[in-house]
């Protein structure tokens, strides 16, 4: 289940030498998790959409009935997922968490054949606790889910053989039950480059936040008696290997509970749709009045760039009667030096034709 202390297994193992993927791959460091929840991207992403397909989230479980009937059309796109990350890895053994893979067994667990299953046990108050505090969630509520969660996960698991981590014990020793949980995968996993060195001081006690055990006051006045029964078995689960044999009733669907988170999950989604298209329509006001904004100043720019442009025309136009008038000025100019030019020719002629006649007479009354 979520919050039961997988990120820092996951993330001890990481350490220890398997692939959990590359820094871009996997979700961010968050404040609920500063050292990371070393959970990949792509396949949270393949599971949200597997459960969206049913209705579902990670925080409103869909039916197993409806789970069990898609598993086989699911299938391929687990396994492609899984063929893609071992050739990512090479030669390093994979560490694949996600929570979600609980409730979604059916699809995955042919693709998981070749792992070893870590079961992460934690209390469940704690985990609620810590739900409540992350999401805002009920206790009530998610109690029920990591019943939900519990349930599937034994379910799917049963008659297997996996190792079981106590999450108290492994934040109060993280250097001996992680030697210890190295030295149990390697088992599965020979030939395996392990090693406990590198993952020194992940863990340390100051991860767990809270400490309330099923026995506590708090626990009987808020868990269920099928609660209380399913973690009570899983707290006397044996650390490391052990095969899963649980009690008939503790695979049975949680049907009261996969109702009380789905109830909530849908009031939650109602007031939230509301509030989103709220958001939604305010969003769109804002944007129209500053799209009108944007056009006015626009059409504003426009009109002055307009003015700017007939006043240059009135004023070019101005220029060019201007320019006319001098062109007229200067044609009548020309005009009357040209006819002053044809005086001046003819009374050039004029007298030089005197001056001949003159001068002949001069020659002709010496020659007498």
């Amino acid at each position: 289940m979520h919050r039961s202390g997988t990120s820092a297994v996951a993330g001890f193992l990481a350490k220890a030498g398997f692939f959990a993927g590359a820094d871009d791959d996997l979700l961010a460091p968050a404040e609920d998790n500063p050292k990371g929840f070393f959970e990949r991207q792509d396949v949270n992403a393949l599971n949200d959409s597997l459960l969206a397909e049913l209705g579902g989230a990670w925080d409103k479980p869909p039916s197993r009935r409806a789970v069990s009937g898609r598993a086989a059309a699911w299938r391929p796109r687990a396994q492609a997922m899984v063929d893609a990350l071992a050739a990512e890895a090479t030669d390093r053994p994979l560490v694949l968490k996600d929570p979600r893979i609980c409730l979604l067994l059916p699809a995955w667990e042919a693709a998981l054949e070749g792992f070893a299953f870590v079961l992460v046990d934690r209390s469940p108050m704690d985990v609620a606790a810590s739900i409540r505090r992350r999401d805002g969630r009920p206790l009530y509520v998610a109690l029920a889910l990591w019943q939900s969660y519990c349930t599937e996960m034994l379910a799917g698991l049963s008659g297997r053989r996996v190792v079981v981590v106590h999450y108290e014990d492994f934040v109060r020793d993280p250097q001996g039950e992680g030697q210890a949980l190295l030295e149990q995968l390697s088992e599965a996993l020979p030939g395996a480059r392990l090693d406990a060195g590198p993952a020194s001081g992940f863990v340390t006690s100051d991860m767990r936040h809270h400490s309330t055990g099923t026995g506590t006051t708090a626990a009987l006045h808020s868990m269920t008696g099928a609660q209380l029964a399913l973690a009570r078995w899983m707290a006397e689960l044996p650390a490391g290997w052990c095969t899963l044999d649980p009690p008939a009733p503790l695979t049975d669907e949680a049907e009261a509970a996969r109702v009380a988170a789905t109830e909530h999950y849908d009031a939650v989604a109602d007031r939230h749709g509301m509030e989103t298209a709220y958001d939604t329509e305010r969003h769109r006001a804002l944007h129209f009045e500053q799209a009108t904004e944007l056009k006015d100043r626009h059409i504003d720019n426009i009109e002055a760039a307009l003015t700017h442009q007939q006043a240059r025309a009135e004023a070019a136009d101005e220029r060019a009667t201007g320019l006319e008038e001098q062109c007229r000025d200067l044609e009548e100019a020309n005009e009357a030096l040209q006819r002053e030019l044809a005086h001046l020719r003819q009374d050039s002629r004029a007298a030089a034709g005197n001056l001949v006649s003159a001068a002949r007479k001069a020659l002709g009354g010496h020659g007498d």
